[in-house]
């Protein structure tokens, strides 16, 4: 691993977060008529435009094969939007991957956004936005989720959500999300209820788990790898829940700076 020097200016005025002209429309243009694209070469287009690059440690511990659950952080600040750690996350992924395994991760995703603070934003653009979302998860292959804990109304879609998810992990698709479901600036939020035990099923359908930690430290936007491990999944389902969790947590957590 290269050490890495900290930067004297804030990290904000030292990285550029900029995806190009070219790139935003044809993934507009894909999801307005659904064709499929690869979010791997998405990924490697827009991080070609990072300024200072992206820093990647721990890379080795990315394997060349075998199907993956690559859990990260939410790691957010205002002017880093979201997408950013799928877009890191995926492209390092697929830099490690054997040429004849599929590169891609295929990331749980957010439904929709819920502006919880706003009423008249919950009204017109949290439907809005659930409408775009189907169709970028579509073009990439990817799992809408419906936030925790889920509305009376989104319980069906949320259980679709996870049997889908289950069902990509026991045909051998690397799985990606964030434990805790949520933005957190520092460190990691404690992830919502029910989280454990979805992990759980994950790894039962064959995926092994890849903790990733996203920050922002020297000046660079930076992504480093833990080895993978399978978690200790408990007999007792109540105690399941919290055990698996916490463990994904811990280890996500030693990759932070």
């Amino acid at each position: 691993m290269n050490a890495i020097i900290p930067s004297p200016l804030p990290v904000r005025e030292t990285i550029q977060y900029r995806l190009s002209r070219s790139l935003v429309t044809g993934i507009l243009w894909s999801a307005l008529i659904l064709r499929r694209r690869s979010f791997v070469r998405d990924a490697r287009a827009a991080l070609a435009g990072l300024q200072p690059p992206l820093e990647v440690a721990g890379s080795e511990n990315v394997p060349a094969r075998g199907p993956l659950l690559v859990a990260c952080n939410h790691y957010s600040r205002p002017g880093f939007d979201a997408w950013w750690l799928a877009l890191a996350i995926s492209a390092a992924v697929g830099a490690r991957r054997a040429p004849d395994i599929d590169p891609e991760v295929r990331w749980v995703m957010t439904a929709a956004w819920t502006f919880p603070e706003s009423r008249w934003k919950r009204r017109f653009l949290t439907p809005l936005t659930k409408w775009a979302f189907r169709r970028v998860a579509r073009v990439y292959g990817f799992i809408p989720m419906p936030a925790m804990p889920p509305d009376p109304d989104e319980v069906e879609e949320r259980a679709r959500a996870v049997l889908e998810t289950v069902r990509l992990a026991r045909r051998g698709f690397s799985i990606g999300l964030a434990p805790e479901g949520m933005d957190t600036p520092d460190g990691l939020g404690e992830p919502p209820e029910g989280v454990g035990r979805f992990l759980a099923l994950l790894v039962e359908a064959g995926l092994a788990i890849l903790p990733v930690g996203v920050s922002e430290w020297g000046g660079r936007l930076r992504v480093s790898f833990g080895p993978v491990f399978v978690p200790r999944i408990p007999l007792a389902r109540k105690e399941r829940d919290r055990a698996v969790a916490q463990q994904v947590i811990e280890a996500i957590t030693r990759q932070l700076p």
